[in-house]
Order: C-alpha cells, then sequence, then structure tokens
C-alpha cells in the first residue's frame, strides 16, 4: 500500500512547459491511465502522476489526519509490572523522550520543508498564466495505480496564506480544486 499525490489539469494546457515547472519543485506531470477516475472527470480534464520517485508515503500531504502519540505513563506502567524501580523507569523513559523529542524535532523539520516545496509548486503552477486552477487528489493505493478510485467530492480552495494548514489537512479521494 502506498500513497501517491496526483494532478488534474486541462488537456489543453501546455504540459511540457508545466512539467518542467513541476520537476523544478521535485514532481512532474506525467499522464495516468485510470479509467475509474478519468471517467469521473469533466469534460476536457487530463490525469497525471506527480510523483518522481517510489511513492509519496511519508509526505506531508494529509499528514494533519493522522497523528501519533506516545502514551507515557502506559509505558511506565509496564515496564513497573515487569519489576523496574521507580528510578529505573524515571531513567529509561527520560532517555527514550528525549530522543522522540529530536526525532520529533528533525521529522518536523523535513516536513516544512517538504510542505513549503509543495505551497511553491501550487503557487508557482497557478501565477504561470498556463492554468487558472490546479487539481491534487491524495489516494491511498492497494494495488496498482490503475486501480478503482472512487471521488468522493469535488472541492474548490482559493490559495491564501492558510494553505500550508489545508495542505496538511487534505483528505483522502477528494479532488482539491486550487485557484488563486
Amino acid at each position: 500500500m502506498c500513497r501517491f499525490v496526483t494532478a488534474v489539469l486541462p488537456a489543453s494546457a501546455p504540459i511540457a512547459a508545466l512539467d518542467a515547472l513541476a520537476r523544478a519543485h521535485g514532481r512532474q506531470l506525467r499522464p495516468l491511465a485510470s479509467p475509474s477516475v478519468q471517467g469521473q472527470l469533466v469534460a476536457g480534464e487530463a490525469y497525471f502522476l506527480t510523483t518522481l520517485g517510489e511513492c509519496d508515503c511519508g509526505g506531508p500531504l494529509g499528514r494533519g489526519r493522522s497523528s501519533q502519540t506516545t502514551d507515557w505513563d502506559e509505558k511506565a506502567r509496564r515496564l513497573a509490572l515487569k519489576g523496574w524501580s521507580l528510578a529505573k523507569v524515571a531513567r529509561a523513559l527520560g532517555q527514550k523522550r528525549a530522543h522522540a523529542d529530536a526525532d520529533a524535532g528533525a521529522e518536523a523539520r523535513r516536513v516544512d520543508e517538504a510542505m513549503a516545496t509543495w505551497v511553491a509548486y501550487i503557487k508557482n503552477m497557478l501565477q504561470s498564466g498556463h492554468v487558472r486552477e490546479l487539481g491534487l487528489l491524495l489516494h491511498q493505493y492497494r494495488g496498482p495505480l490503475d486501480e478503482d478510485v472512487t471521488l468522493r467530492e469535488r472541492r474548490r480552495v482559493k490559495v491564501t496564506a492558510a494553505l500550508p494548514e489545508v495542505l496538511r489537512d487534505l483528505d483522502e479521494d477528494v479532488l482539491y480544486l486550487f485557484h488563486a
């Protein structure tokens, strides 16, 4: 199972120019054959894969929908049940928390950098003068990229200063149509 971000653009758009712009932001625009998605698009829209690498797992889009927290009290309880002293539990969990905090900080910086790239990509696509709207679709594939995908809705989104928060909270299987 892998997550991919795909794009919807006008079929009449200058795809070569937009692909060059996408590649400058670590993306691509490669036509993607997906009968189920293409059958749900409006006439004149084309469907594209944006992913340059293997997948978009771990990317910043839609991350606000899944958060992991550590239950430190539960970890302490389990260690105490194993016969650990309070001092040993406190020392062990203190070290684990320090490592977790450092890892979380590094991950937050990585996500912020990736989000900034997505924001710049969307803004540059819309400011290019080639398109007035950029559609993005986030989907967790369980098989090939032409598997059946049912769009839950089409949602128009005006690009504002809140774009990073919007991208963080993207829902899967919703076609977001970003416009200036």
